[in-house]
């Protein structure tokens, strides 16, 4: 009697694993507030509180925050990147130091740029991390920390992206 459970196991195993219908992976959606609860994110919140932006730049940011009524962050949790784990939680801190809303954040966490995500139709992503700010009029600012350079800030750039550069 082992020996058909032994083979019933073998049967299943190989009949999933020969699946032809490959499985879509399709962006996970969440807020700032739920991201504790999110695999791959244990190190977001203290790299977050840490993070202490110039505080003359968060000022220019809090000046215009108010333009911005949502922003979208696609992300790559698992990327140990200093883009992902550096330049996200970093923008994060500075949106919330400026007064901007978490709760006006939505947070889309990707495998690649190329994951599918409930926006794809608005907001066109060909590198992780990618954030985009929606103005109050309609308009969009795209904001693509470098890949490799650990060194800037995020702050110099949520300011150029709210300036229009």
């Amino acid at each position: 009697m082992k020996w058909l459970s032994g083979v019933a196991a073998i049967v299943v195993v190989f009949l999933v694993g020969c699946s032809e219908t490959p499985v879509e992976y399709v962006a996970e959606e969440f807020t700032v507030y739920g991201i504790a609860r999110q695999p791959g994110y244990a190190w977001f919140m203290q790299e977050k509180d840490t993070y202490q932006p110039d505080a003359a730049k968060v000022a220019q940011i809090q000046a215009k925050v108010g333009e911005v009524s949502r922003c979208y962050l696609f992300v790559n949790p698992s990327c140990t990147c200093s883009g992902t784990q550096k330049h996200f939680p970093h923008f994060v801190r500075c949106m919330e130091l400026a007064g901007f809303p978490l709760d006006s954040m939505t947070i889309l966490s990707m495998r690649s740029a190329s994951t599918k995500h409930p926006y794809m139709n608005r907001f066109q992503v060909s590198r992780l991390p990618t954030f985009f700010l929606v103005l109050r009029s309609g308009n969009e600012r795209k904001i693509e920390p470098p890949e490799h350079d650990a060194n800037t800030r995020i702050e110099d750039l949520i300011i150029q992206a709210l300036q229009g550069q």
